[in-house]
């Protein structure tokens, strides 16, 4: 359908207005850098100035000028909001706006995410041993300033990689009589922006449905893009207003950041500068305010031993399909394969602190040693739960977790960057031990630990190897082009060789276990550019015989195409061994429902590769 196109101030005629205006902004786009990703020292204060004069222009000759009020639906009185969490003000924000986040009441694609106005932007994400300075406030996200009336404190963004959406539904079964009437009004609105000559921009759509979830209409806001920003960063309001069509008895609302970031390769590029705040669906009729959102349902079943592998720096296009890892690939058409998740952020190790915390705790680097304080991380509420967990380090020497020597790096597994285990030699000497060591334990299942974390080293797990003239050099090879693949081999080497050990255990012949592997993040760990699809990664979830006998898991070789990321991971954990959530990142994940029986998500049974 087409949405009604709001009324406009009476105007004088201006001929050819239209075509002067558009000249004027394609000489000035020009002469600013307008498309070149770089922004003049000078610009700032001349694009407002510039802003000013254009808004003075059409208040005077009425072009494009809409006075306030004159947006209306009708005189039908309207809904309130029916969204949820239209403004992004519930649910955690990114630190430095650079991962992924749970975003409560929305459904998400890719990686969006949630950034708290005046957030510094760190200059360059690298899995360096220290953070790079943040940038200045003026080429930082939106201040307080640019937020739009009542913006609250947060705002909705694309995200650090690629072009990413929310959704959510409506239902306006309630409304059925109304709406059949032919007659009832809609308004679609929200506060769009963007950051500075960055073209990436944002559009919001509401589809309407019918009972059967079938198409009926749609109508679009949006897009505000550089030129209507004249290259300051900010939002502007884009609203559009019809009639609900008859039949609808539900309505989605998706939001799309699109990122046309013309930085493809450099500091932080690619990173999705479209942003949405305030968001509005109403209808007229007397519709009740929605309720806050619910954290998504789990059919996540109890288990005795979950284990985990983390794998480095490969995408999802660098491992289905590839010879280099064959290994990895049987697992992949032999069980439960999630083609539809994503790692949080770059570079790795804020990966893994997301499962050790639910969050990225603020870090753009690589902690080497303690660097977070959390109390309430997930080993400890282990340990408060009576359970146990154990991490196994290849490469590390006996009763040594807390210094890197040879091939043993302390970041191998997240524990050594929290407080009370990286400071605690005791504490991470019963806990952290040598890979060896696994094998042992899974002899029996009252020695083996609730919750495993078994981790490769540098020359096994996709980054390496490393040693040598001849490693770096593959190394640097391998970050430029990803089709270099010269470190696929060595980590499905090492899944090939401890895959088995946990299968071939005791321990998971005898309980209700699962294994997930999955990858940290692709290979755009430098945030480069390179590599990049989006953090787009592998993982196989493996059930044990009891798991899927006692435990509900499903069984055999299929496919989920439910959207999940490491928040999913940690809320499965958190779920399968009776643990609580721990920010509201894991609270409102989708577990990964889709590897029980009990699951509404999508799946289907179906080979890969």
């Amino acid at each position: 359908m087409t949405a009604t196109v709001p009324a406009a101030a009476v105007a004088p005629h201006l001929g050819s207005i239209n075509d002067v205006v558009q000249g004027i902004t394609s000489a000035l786009a020009s002469l600013l850098g307008a498309g070149h990703g770089w922004t003049p020292p000078s610009a700032p204060m001349l694009w407002s100035m510039l802003a000013a004069a254009r808004e003075e222009f059409r208040r005077i000759t009425g072009f494009g000028y809409v006075p306030a009020g004159a947006v209306t639906t009708s005189g039908q009185a309207m809904s309130p909001n029916l969204l949820v969490n239209p403004g992004a003000e519930l649910g955690d924000t990114a630190g430095f706006g650079n991962s992924t986040v749970a975003v409560p009441g929305w459904t998400l694609t890719g990686t969006p995410t949630v950034v708290q106005y005046g957030e510094l932007r760190n200059a360059w994400p690298i899995g360096l041993s220290f953070a790079w300075p943040s940038l200045p406030a003026i080429i930082s996200f939106p201040g307080i300033n640019a937020a739009p009336p009542n913006g609250g404190n947060q705002f909705f963004g694309g995200g650090n990689v690629a072009t990413s959406g929310l959704s959510q539904t409506v239902d306006l079964s309630s409304a059925g009589a109304q709406i059949d009437s032919g007659t009832t009004p809609f308004n679609l609105s929200g506060y769009l922006g963007g950051y500075l000559l960055d073209p990436s921009y944002t559009t919001v759509k509401v589809t309407f449905l019918d009972q059967n979830k079938l198409y009926l209409g749609s109508s679009t806001i949006g897009p505000v893009t550089n030129l209507d920003r004249w290259g300051q960063t900010g939002f502007q309001e884009r609203t559009s207003t019809g009639i609900v069509p008859v039949g609808t008895r539900s309505a989605q609302v998706t939001v799309t950041f699109h990122d046309f970031n013309p930085v493809v390769f450099g500091f932080t590029a690619r990173y999705n500068n479209a942003y949405a705040d305030n968001l509005s669906f109403t209808i007229g009729d007397n519709l009740p305010t929605p309720a806050d959102p619910q954290p998504p349902a789990s059919t996540v079943g109890q288990l005795d031993h979950v284990f985990l592998v983390y794998m480095e720096n490969k995408g999802y296009n660098d491992i289905v399909g590839s010879p280099n890892a064959p290994f990895l690939n049987s697992l992949i058409n032999g069980y439960g394969f999630a083609n539809n998740y994503y790692g949080v952020t770059h570079p790795s190790l804020p990966n893994y602190y997301a499962i050790a915390g639910g969050q990225v705790f603020g870090k753009t680097y690589n902690c080497e040693s303690v660097c977070i304080n959390d109390p309430n991380n997930l080993a400890f509420n282990i340990d408060r739960a009576g359970k146990t967990w154990a991490a196994y380090a290849q490469s590390m020497p006996v009763g040594q977790p807390l210094v890197s020597t040879g091939n043993y790096s302390t970041d191998q597994t997240p524990w050594p960057a929290f407080a009370g285990i990286g400071d605690n030699q005791a504490y991470a000497a019963a806990h952290i031990f040598t890979l060896d060591q696994m094998a042992t334990d899974l002899q029996s299942a009252s020695t083996t630990p609730n919750f495993v974390w078994f981790a490769p080293d540098e020359d096994s797990n996709g980054e390496g190897p490393v040693s040598g003239i001849s490693g770096v050099a593959h190394f640097v090879f391998g970050q430029l082009d990803p089709r270099h693949q010269y470190n696929v081999a060595a980590l499905d080497q090492f899944l090939q060789q401890t895959v088995p050990t946990v299968m071939n255990s005791e321990a998971w012949a005898t309980t209700k276990s699962a294994l997930i592997i999955t990858f940290d993040e692709d290979n755009n760990n430098i945030t480069l550019g390179i590599g990049n699809e989006g953090n787009h990664v592998v993982t196989v979830v493996i059930p044990s015989p009891l798991a899927v006998s006692e435990g509900g898991m499903r069984a055999g070789a299929f496919v989920v195409t439910d959207r999940y990321d490491h928040y999913s991971t940690l809320r499965t954990i958190e779920d399968a061994l009776g643990l609580p959530t721990m920010t509201n990142n894991d609270k409102y994940a989708t577990p990964l429902n889709g590897f029980w029986t009990g699951s509404t998500g999508s799946s289907s049974a179906q080979t890969v590769v």
